[in-house]
């Protein structure tokens, strides 16, 4: 085992995002070169995923760095046992994560603990999008107030994640190992596609809309429930499923670009959209509520420039303190 072997530099763009064709060649063929490497790599995403600095990324002296690391962790070339092999190959990578990834941090931040049942869970605090890359080099970003949890054996041949909120998922294709994620309303098993899942608090509905590829739905039970083809939408509610042409592919999928797009939606949930989009809680005069609907899009702008723009179209008053915004009908 050599740490010559490991590309940290491809692992560095992947992280970044900006990894070219032969970066995900070399990576994929590194895991593909040994077991163990699925686990340095968890390791090393895990340790980035709590980085939050924005130091750039950097090469130190790769032989200097790695005898101190080795005699950090009294690494013993002799030992065969794949306990050891492990847990010394964790803290080699959580060492080296710190000090070749620092501060590629996604989003504005996020937080990161480990159960004692060995499950990662990531959660994009309110108000914030979050994005990571799964040890199979999958991409997943996380919208605000959602979770993702993943076991530490997680690898290219065992791919299963839970969920709770809205992720959008870009899977890496691999025909002889699906990729499961759960929800609370269902499973989607996929061999490598792009998908959203949004679970809607608001009106305890679920949805799957699917971007290209192939996925199959499965019940909790796995029971097989619909498969979808690239532009459908199977939406979960009042107790059934509903397969649909997925209406603005583009809305749904807006807040990867960081944007709102709101199509002839009704006033309670663009305040629903907008509490998750600002980290706030809104109280909506229940007199608003199924009267009006509303179309436009969210980039940059503040709330209160978002409400000033309501406010325009449609006689409310708002109040800001803080996190706690007050929305009431307003006479004319």
């Amino acid at each position: 085992m050599q740490q010559q072997n490991i590309p940290w530099e491809a692992i560095s763009a992947k992280l970044k995002n900006d990894a070219d064709q032969e970066q995900r060649k070399q990576i994929h063929n590194w895991l593909d070169s040994s077991p163990e490497n699925s686990l340095i790599l968890s390791e090393i995403v895990n340790t980035w995923s709590l980085t939050k600095n924005k130091t750039e990324f950097y090469q130190p002296d790769m032989t200097i760095n790695w005898q101190k690391l080795m005699k950090l962790i009294n690494y013993q070339p002799k030992q065969k046992a794949i306990q050891n092999i492990y847990f010394r190959w964790a803290a080699a990578a959580a060492i080296l994560a710190i000090v070749f990834l620092a501060g590629i941090g996604l989003g504005d931040g996020f937080t990161t603990t480990q159960t004692a049942i060995s499950y990662t869970k990531i959660i994009a605090p309110e108000g914030n999008k979050t994005q990571i890359i799964l040890p199979d080099s999958t991409y997943v970003w996380l919208n605000s107030g959602s979770e993702l949890q993943y076991p530490s054996d997680y690898s290219a041949e065992n791919r299963e994640v839970q969920m709770k909120g809205e992720c959008f998922f870009d899977v890496v294709k691999d025909p002889e190992h699906p990729f499961v994620v759960s929800g609370s309303k269902f499973k989607v098993k996929v061999y490598g596609t792009r998908f959203n899942i949004n679970e809607h608090n608001l009106k305890n509905t679920a949805d799957v809309t699917l971007v290209s590829g192939k996925v199959e739905v499965l019940s909790l039970q796995d029971k097989l429930i619909s498969e979808l083809i690239p532009g459908q939408q199977l939406v979960f509610s009042d107790g059934k499923y509903h397969l649909q042409k997925a209406e603005n592919l583009e809305a749904l999928t807006a807040w990867l670009n960081n944007m709102l797009i709101f199509d002839n939606q009704p006033f309670e949930e663009v305040i629903y959209y907008l509490e998750n989009w600002y980290g706030v809680k809104i109280q909506l005069d229940k007199s608003l509520y199924y009267r009006h609907n509303y179309t436009f899009k969210v980039k940059t702008e503040s709330l209160r420039e978002v409400m000033e723009l309501i406010s325009y179209i449609t006689p409310i008053q708002y109040q800001i303190e803080g996190e706690q915004v007050t929305i009431k009908y307003k006479k004319r």
